[in-house]
């Protein structure tokens, strides 16, 4: 802009350079311009495909009420207006092209995937209830890191989001604790919680007011913190917020910093060169479709009431309380399931204890150990190519980008 703000200054060496470059790219990616233009165009097409087919899919499931989330009504008619970018209208290179890499795959990334999917994905607290359950299942040794190929992504992915961990990861003895904090529930209550769950766990009796009244009672008030973007993007940050306030430069010499340090062109390339970095570094998140996972993620949560026994309860809770079951699925989640993995002695063999309610139902006595395998079970049957909109596949120095089938 410098230079054509003030026609008659010297064009540098780097501008000449950097232009030259430009149009060589373009020279030499022409020969293969159609290949690359068409899988981008499979890539975006196929992200509203596997967004179609999860909404369609969520309306089977009786015992969620995803479809009447504002948020993900909202969300995802934001998103699929997106859709329009990809008519013939458009010409293909907006989607690929080589200067710009994809305007329209970029939107559809940052804006809806991203950005809109933190909403979506957990509408119904479905990614704080299944990424608490992962967790705890590996600080207790029960599975491993990886073993879960699709949660470990997603668990990779929101390490650093303080909706979910108010910081650092829970260790054991402060699973409940942080779950009732993630939920929107004060520091003292989830305080309050964590000890009726280590006494229950280590075989006490449920308060005297019954299996879901504290919890209830407590929950009153909550105020959960949404996901924001930026805390599982860096690469979102740069691109979106344009905040470059702790870009670190990798590539300069001492020497190159000190002659170039505070011009346009060493600022340009320090802040290129760490977004490209950071967007590397989480090119697997990028690949998650958000609208898929957030329905993976609540039809888990739905089943794994049900393997459990829970239905019933909830039913009742829902007829009592006349709230949402979700806050009964909470309950019974952190104080039991998650209560077990906090405080048990052996958390694969512990069984429910003076609760009646739910030995009685549960067809898996051994609630960790049903919840375990279920849960691998489970996300063992969903096909990659379901909740994955492109694969990025790792070529020596270069990353590739393809579409799953």
């Amino acid at each position: 802009k410098s230079y054509v703000d003030n026609p008659g200054k010297p064009v540098t060496w780097s501008l000449a350079f950097g232009v030259h470059a430009a149009l060589t790219s373009v020279l030499e990616v022409n020969h293969v311009l159609p290949e690359i233009v068409g899988t981008s165009k499979s890539v975006f097409d196929n992200y509203f495909v596997q967004a179609t087919n999860a909404a369609q899919l969520s309306l089977n499931e009786k015992s969620s009420n995803i479809n009447s989330s504002a948020v993900w009504k909202h969300n995802l008619s934001m998103i699929s207006f997106l859709e329009n970018f990809g008519l013939p209208v458009f010409d293909d290179l907006s989607l690929w092209n080589p200067l710009c890499a994809g305007t329209s795959i970029s939107v559809l990334n940052f804006f809806g995937n991203i950005e809109g999917g933190c909403a979506i994905i957990d509408c119904q607290a479905q990614l704080r209830i299944v990424m608490y359950l992962y967790h705890g299942l590996i600080i207790n040794g029960i599975i491993g890191e990886g073993d879960i190929p699709l949660l470990q992504i997603l668990y990779n992915g929101f390490k650093k989001c303080k909706a979910l961990w108010q910081g650092s990861l829970p260790k054991r003895g402060e699973l409940v604790k942080m779950f009732w904090i993630s939920f929107g529930m004060g520091l003292s209550d989830s305080k309050q919680m964590s000890e009726n769950a280590r006494l229950l766990a280590r075989g006490g009796r449920l308060p005297s007011d019954g299996l879901f009244a504290q919890g209830v009672r407590l929950c009153r008030g909550r105020r959960m913190q949404p996901i924001e973007p930026a805390e599982i993007s860096t690469s979102f940050r740069r691109v979106c917020e344009r905040d470059f306030h702790d870009v670190v430069d990798k590539y300069h010499t001492p020497e190159q910093k000190k002659n170039s340090r505070g011009t346009e062109q060493y600022t340009v390339a320090v802040r290129t060169n760490d977004t490209l970095d950071h967007l590397e570094d989480e090119i697997q998140l990028h690949a998650i479709n958000f609208i898929p996972a957030a329905y993976h993620l609540e039809q888990c949560v739905c089943s794994i009431s049900r393997v459990l026994g829970w239905e019933g309860l909830l039913k009742s809770f829902k007829r009592d309380n006349n709230t949402d079951m979700r806050q009964g699925v909470a309950i019974l989640f952190a104080q039991h399931l998650l209560g077990a993995l906090d405080f048990a002695a052996n958390p694969l063999n512990h069984t429910f204890q003076n609760v009646p309610g739910l030995i009685a139902l549960s067809p898996s006595p051994k609630i960790v150990t049903g919840a375990a395998h279920f849960l691998q079970s489970y996300f063992e049957r969903v096909p990659p190519q379901n909740m994955l909109w492109f694969q990025a596949l790792d070529s020596g120095d270069d990353t590739k980008v393809e579409v799953i089938r």
